[in-house]
């Protein structure tokens, strides 16, 4: 006998079903992509503007998301390397420190608070940034309309 208002589980359940605490960005395909990595693994994160002809690995398109939140999804469920002291890349087109989009900030922040540590991030121009995320296993695609951006994320061992 149930109480009132708690209905039995079943495994022959109908319709769409949802994971506790899982962002919606993270689709089976990307889900898959995460689990397959092993630790010391690339995955690129690219707004629109990125050269799609530099893309060699796979692609997941998440749609008209911002980089910041496809971060939030992709961090909430992934570990960074611990022993690099600086498991994330970012693609620089400004040539400054002092002039960096905001986006680099966000990320940077959303990656401490998913690892509990501040997490270091390294700047790369574009040719060596190309080069590294070449060796990605997987991309993963946005559409915001944000400054050109594009990050490479070191899988932890986890």
């Amino acid at each position: 006998m149930l109480a009132a208002g708690v209905e039995s589980y079943s495994f022959y359940r109908k319709g769409p079903t949802l994971l506790k605490n899982l962002s919606p960005l993270l689709s089976g395909a990307l889900l898959s992509a995460l689990d397959s990595m092993k630790h010391g693994d690339l995955l690129t994160l690219v707004g629109s503007g990125y050269p799609e002809e530099e893309i060699v690995s796979p692609v997941i398109h998440l749609g008209e998301v911002s980089t910041e939140a496809a971060a939030d999804a992709i961090l909430s469920v992934m570990s960074l390397d611990e022993m690099d002291p600086a498991p994330i890349t970012f693609l620089d087109r400004s040539g400054t420190f002092d002039d960096l989009p905001d986006v680099v900030f966000a990320v940077n922040g959303i990656a401490s608070d998913a690892e509990l540590r501040r997490v270091g991030m390294t700047q790369l121009e574009e040719k060596p940034f190309h080069a590294l995320a070449r060796q990605s296993v997987v991309t993963v695609c946005v559409g915001s309309d944000a400054p050109p951006c594009a990050f490479v994320f070191r899988k932890g061992a986890c």
